[in-house]
């Protein structure tokens, strides 16, 4: 019931006006650019992974040609929006929920209260629009590295035609599959922005530096563990007919 009344009060602040425009510039500028060389880096390896392991069963039954075809369904669709979701989502996560649990136990959330500033369109709406924001975009990138990753290992470790590979790509990759992670991507990242900020927002003062720890740890816990359960709902509803 405390959660869904911080869901409550945080809708009603990130929608009732424009969130200041300093600190949304400040969270999407740390939310985005700054999980990019985290993002990139392991997007690589997993795109380069995924053609690997994909190629290792294909090629038993001379299947390989149909490389293009699962690095396309199983990255753009599955593997990149949820990698981008919970890597990034941690990293995030554990930046909102430290700073404001340190907010919260330096007394500057009750200073701001005092003052007549409501704490939460101050604070919790530009991180909220923030994150939603930068997720979708960094799932686009991901799609584009991973899916540039799985083409590399493809044809120039296992030797499989780029033509063939692409055009395995384009038969069954549509614009659809790519809006879908996209929107995955905004859904995953309000996810972890209101489970972030809920749990830095409720430290107590009493709990000192280790609440800030403790809240740390939970934000990225229980954002990570929603997201991967949500995207299996998500991919029930939009891919099983």
């Amino acid at each position: 019931m405390e959660f869904l009344h911080f869901v409550r009060r945080a809708l009603v602040a990130q929608f009732s006006a424009l969130p200041p425009r300093d600190e949304f510039v400040r969270h999407a500028l740390d939310a985005g650019v700054g999980s990019l060389p985290l993002l990139t880096l392991l997007t690589v390896f997993a795109g380069m992974n995924l053609s690997v392991q994909a190629y290792g069963t294909f090629v038993r039954f001379g299947g390989q040609d149909l490389l293009g075809l699962f690095c396309g369904v199983g990255g753009i669709r599955e593997l990149y929006p949820v990698m981008a979701a919970v890597i990034c989502g941690a990293r995030i996560g554990a930046t909102l929920a430290a700073s404001l649990a340190n907010m919260q136990i330096s007394e500057q959330v009750e200073a701001l209260e005092v003052m007549a500033v409501d704490p939460m369109r101050l604070l919790v709406a530009p991180r909220l629009w923030a994150v939603t924001l930068m997720l979708p975009l960094l799932c686009g990138y991901a799609d584009v590295v991973g899916l540039a990753a799985s083409y590399y290992a493809a044809t120039e470790q296992m030797g499989v035609n780029g033509g063939t590979f692409m055009e395995q790509v384009r038969d069954i990759v549509h614009l659809g599959d790519l809006a879908a992670g996209v929107f995955k991507g905004m859904v995953f990242g309000w996810l972890v922005a209101i489970v972030s900020c809920y749990h830095g927002y409720r430290a107590l003062k009493r709990d000192g530096a280790e609440g800030v720890g403790v809240a740390t740890n939970r934000a990225i816990v229980h954002s990570a563990v929603l997201c991967i359960v949500l995207n299996m709902f998500m991919s029930a509803l939009l891919y099983v007919r």
